[in-house]
């Protein structure tokens, strides 16, 4: 091997596991000054080691020859020369190992040892040809690495590997927001990467003898690039993916009840459901494709069959498919979609592999079951009004069900003709969504139970220790005189059983849900309307203390919603998991419940706690950022949900954003609130006991600038927000409205535009205008770094311009493009608002994120009136932007002649 081999021996698992493991054997070669050999990581096949294997790599010294003759402990005869170990294992087969590196350590006491560090170890069982790689198969990371660290005799291929990553992320600071675009980047990346490799001697001779090698090496390299890339990778291909995997999410979110026998799974493999779950959903915690695809191998694996003698039977696909679909909708993960992308796009190792590759069919199965969840075969009509149940049931099979009987049904001892149905008969009526037989069965009850009670009251006073109501109907009916009996105590103990048995609207069933409740399951609006008419319980809890509105909210039934919230149902009730009806509506993606619930809480003057924490410490927006739903989390922000708040795992909502997407709707809530966020506990410590300049100013910038008031931040940020939309219809007395101006002092101080005759006068008319100026910050800016300004030099608005030139407005204030009011009003070709802000300080050479200055704009656009306006102010020709164009490069890439004709006059006077 190579002389410039090195390795750190003090992490070698072999070192690592003798120093722990036999701890004994370790302090006994210490003191006996025994040689320590270590082989090199990668070079061993097996990662359990007995005590044999170390015994076999500690030589003793012989007494006659110390420094070139040893014996192992296992007591074979070891020499060395020139760094080389030879053992003769059997006659005339002798066993030889470089001795790569030796290395002196030292113990707590001073004590010297020393360990060399040898090409392969020196047991036959487990020796390694030297142009053969010790592994066929990888399954880790950390095989890769050792792969390419020991077979290429040193960390130089890893290290240029890492340094060419390094200048890509350099490069692409800011990743193709396209999978195509993306997918071709790294790819380009990839074949760098297997080019540099495949540059190092020992790798490509091995490569050369054997294709198994080869296939290793490029596996191994593409491993370790995506573990390099993983971060800044994943993030893009989930913002690529946003909208899929947040459709995806809903589907899945709204079949969180499903069980396995809904799937028709076999019950033989439900015993193995858990294990496959579990790991399963760990495929997140891997950056590679290659462990992503184990994880699925394993899972899958995990999915077994046994026979009467407890031996595994193979499953066909048509056994396999239905549990896979089961373990994805359970195992909880926010980006499915994004997952399979990754492994199927990014996987460049495999690319002239034929469709037999067990890794293409794990792929193509879990590409399957994802689509077969898409599709919505699984969750009824896409529609959540249309009805979840496509019930065939009519008035005549639903009579035909087998039901309930009751004595009442053979002894006619009521006074109606009809059979009292039962409360499973009525839940049947409400699926199939038959109101006039709900409304008429649950009435004649009601009357007939309400008679029943008043004739109790009139005719029959009860014994004080009543038992008439004790027991079944089979109890009941020995109590009677005889099965024909219709005396007054008979009569009274049918009807008391009776009261049990008949279906009002609050009835309840064995789970404790009434009529109304499932009703509001299966989105039945005019069942809900005509249950709240007959005097049904809005808040009637069930078992899991969920509500009618509980249900309508997580089930997506926007109409059943409001009908429950316009008959006074409590819009904050917790169920027992801690969840409101909007953590609810959010988890499952129902953006028309959302609304809902939170339209109503404003329009009805009631209070709905948006930052309300469930069991887990979760708020909605923790939920909406999770699983990806943007629209939902820009409207809870936008009605004062906080971002920053944490759940009981010390998460913010933040922390559970997987795209850039939701990222950006969380961080645009408050701009630049969240600049000085991570103040930790052990910051205000250090502040109290030590305070330093850069503490204080870190605690001071939040304090000043936003008062730790997140509800104050986003009330600003909407009073901006319609600021810049009258702006852009054109309202100027709306805009000074909304800013505390008075318009119309303005236009009574004799000129309408509101300027000063100049900067320092003091005439009368001017000491007017600069009394009545607002105490509103007219530099505030919206998400996107947009003031009034640059909306009014947008829209070529000169007397606004002025107003806000006259209360401070900074004319060169800049948005997050880089962009001043100059550079918009030159894109828009605002000629008259080009002289104005020219003439009140305007810096004619600002140049934006892309180089642009306001005449590069104007050349680029066409812009002849603002060219014009723009030269008359002597700019600077000579600046390029980020592509090295002038901007009388740009006019001649356009062809715009006039713009040229005015640029080179321009120039020919300078």
């Amino acid at each position: 091997m190579d002389g410039g081999y090195d390795e750190i021996i003090s992490e070698n698992q072999f070192f690592v596991d003798l120093k722990n493991e036999y701890s004994d054997l370790f302090q006994h070669c210490i003191a006996q000054c025994w040689v320590i050999c270590v082989p090199r990581i990668g070079s061993l096949t097996t990662r359990v080691f007995t005590v044999e294997d170390f015994c076999a790599h500690i030589l003793v010294p012989s007494d006659e020859l110390p420094e070139t003759h040893y014996s192992t402990l296992t007591e074979k005869q070891v020499t060395v020369t020139n760094k080389v170990i030879t053992m003769e294992v059997t006659k005339g087969l002798p066993l030889q190992s470089h001795i790569l590196f030796e290395e002196t350590f030292y113990t707590e006491d001073f004590i010297k040892y020393k360990v060399w560090c040898i090409e392969a170890p020196l047991e036959p069982a487990t020796l390694t040809g030297n142009n053969c790689i010790s592994y066929e198969y990888l399954t880790s990371l950390n095989d890769c690495i050792d792969l390419l660290w020991t077979q290429a005799a040193g960390r130089q291929v890893l290290d240029q590997i890492e340094s060419s990553v390094h200048v890509f992320l350099k490069k692409h600071s800011t990743m193709p927001m396209a999978i195509t675009t993306l997918k071709d980047a790294v790819s380009e990346l990839y074949t760098q990467c297997l080019q540099i490799t495949l540059q190092n001697r020992r790798l490509r001779e091995k490569s050369k003898v054997c294709k198994q090698v080869l296939e290793n090496i490029k596996v191994a390299v593409e491993c370790y690039m995506q573990q390099l890339l993983f971060n800044s990778l994943f993030k893009a291909i989930c913002t690529c993916c946003a909208y899929e995997d947040s459709h995806l999410n809903k589907k899945i979110r709204n079949m969180g009840d499903i069980q396995l026998r809904d799937l028709d799974i076999k019950k033989e493999l439900y015993h193995a459901v858990p294990k496959a779950k579990q790991i399963l959903s760990k495929i997140d915690t891997y950056n590679t494709v290659l462990e992503k695809v184990l994880c699925l191998k394993q899972a899958l694996n995990a999915i077994n069959k046994l026979d009467g003698a407890n031996n595994i039977v193979l499953l066909t696909a048509d056994d396999l498919l239905p549990v896979f679909v089961f373990l994805v909708i359970k195992s909880g993960l926010p980006n499915w979609y994004s997952q399979l992308t990754y492994m199927k796009e990014f996987r460049f190792s495999s690319v002239e592999k034929c469709d037999g590759d067990e890794s293409a069919f794990l792929i193509t199965t879990l590409e399957a079951v994802i689509e077969h969840i898409q599709s919505g075969a699984l969750a009824g009509p896409p529609d959540p009004e249309a009805y979840y149940y496509e019930s065939n049931l009519t008035v005549d099979n639903v009579d035909g069900k087998q039901r309930k009987s009751s004595l009442t049904e053979s002894i006619s001892t009521s006074d109606t003709n009809s059979k009292e149905e039962t409360l499973d008969y009525i839940f049947d009526l409400i699926k199939a969504n038959h109101c006039e037989q709900v409304q008429s069965i649950l009435l004649k009850n009601q009357k007939h139970l309400e008679s029943i009670e008043q004739n109790e009251k009139n005719t029959f006073k009860m014994p004080a220790n009543d038992d008439y109501d004790q027991g079944s109907e089979d109890e009941i009916y020995h109590k009677l005189c005889h099965p024909l009996c219709s005396c007054k105590q008979c009569c009274f103990k049918i009807s008391k059983n009776l009261l049990k048995i008949s279906p009002t609207v609050t009835s309840r069933d064995s789970h404790g849900l009434t009529p109304l409740h499932v009703a509001c399951i299966h989105g039945k609006a005019t069942i809900v309307e005509a249950l709240i008419e007959m005097g049904a319980e809005t808040n009637a809890t069930d078992l899991n203390e969920c509500t009618p509105l509980h249900y309508s909210a997580s089930r997506g039934h926007q109409n059943a919603l409001l009908l429950l919230l316009h008959s006074g149902a409590n819009i904050n009730q917790v169920n027992i998991d801690k969840n409101t009806p909007l953590h609810l509506s959010v988890n499952n993606g129902h953006m028309n419940c959302v609304k809902a619930l939170i339209y109503f809480a404003e329009h009805s003057r009631k209070r709905v706690n948006i930052n309300c924490k469930n069991e887990s410490g979760n708020t909605p927006l923790h939920l909406a950022s999770k699983w990806g739903y943007e629209g939902i989390a820009r409207l809870l922000i936008e009605n004062g949900a906080e971002p920053s708040l944490q759940n009981k795992s010390l998460k913010t909502a933040f922390d559970y954003a997987h795209n850039l997407k939701i990222l950006n709707v969380l961080k645009s809530c408050t701009p630049n609130l969240y600049e000085y966020i991570h103040i930790t506990s052990t910051d205000i410590k250090m502040l109290k006991c030590k305070p330093n300049n850069e503490m204080t100013m870190k605690v001071n910038k939040i304090n000043l600038k936003h008062d730790i008031n997140p509800s104050k931040a986003v009330e600003k940020l909407k009073l901006i927000e319609r600021i810049l939309k009258a702006i852009s219809y054109g309202d100027i007395k709306l805009a000074c409205f909304y800013m505390g101006i008075d318009y119309e002092a303005y236009v009574s101080c004799g000129e309408q535009d509101g300027s000063l005759c100049h900067p320092l006068c003091e005439c009368q008319q001017c000491k007017k205008k600069s009394n009545i100026c607002t105490e509103f910050d007219v530099n505030s800016s919206d998400s996107h770094g947009f003031t009034p300004l640059h909306f009014a030099a947008r829209y070529g608005l000169v007397d606004l311009c002025n107003i806000l030139i006259l209360n401070k407005a900074d004319v060169n204030y800049v948005n997050k493009k880089g962009q001043t009011p100059l550079h918009l009003a030159a894109l828009n070709n605002k000629t008259l608002v080009i002289r104005t802000l020219l003439d009140n300080g305007a810096k004619i050479n600002v140049i934006d994120l892309t180089g642009n200055t306001p005449l590069h704009d104007a050349s680029e656009m066409g812009n002849i009136g603002a060219t014009k306006i723009l030269i008359n102010y002597n700019p600077d020709i000579t600046l390029m932007n980020s592509s090295e164009k002038s901007a009388l490069a740009i006019a001649k890439e356009k062809v715009h002649l006039t713009i040229i004709d005015l640029i080179e006059k321009y120039a020919s006077k300078l």
